[in-house]
């Protein structure tokens, strides 16, 4: 009997708990956030540079807009755009420089491929470069 009362008593307060579901929204933003060292290959100067960046989410909830900070290693602070599960870069104009491409998380490093127009270099190249961002 008393055995039978306890599991009453145990089933009468559990039943009488209300349970709260609190459910995080999901923003793909934050698989391109963070720190990161980089280096940079140009396909069109055969050269590896190495440098830092910082990647942060614009401040409004319902954007897909990143901002790159010391993108190619120029102290540019250039827009990004996150589309699923790939980054892109607009075409844009910088500080003389024309940029755009695209990059995509490969086992935890950013990896990206765009190219760059230095307005003020007149040898008329345009730099191709694959990059890995890893993860600091």
């Amino acid at each position: 009997m008393k055995k039978g009362l306890l599991i009453l008593s145990v089933l009468v307060f559990l039943s009488s708990c209300d349970v709260w579901l609190v459910e995080v929204p999901y923003d793909p933003r934050d698989n391109f956030t963070g720190r990161f060292n980089v280096e940079e290959y140009s396909e069109t100067y055969d050269v590896l540079t190495k440098y830092k960046v910082r990647i942060v989410k614009d401040g409004d909830a319902y954007s897909n807009a990143v901002y790159i900070s010391n993108f190619y290693g120029e102290d540019l602070e250039i827009l990004g755009e996150v589309v699923g599960d790939r980054l892109i870069i607009p075409h844009q104009s910088i500080n003389g420089y024309v940029i755009e491409g695209t990059g995509r998380i490969e086992y935890g490093d950013l990896v990206m491929t765009y190219s760059v127009d230095d307005y003020y270099d007149n040898n008329g190249l345009v730099d191709f470069c694959n990059t890995v961002y890893f993860r600091r």
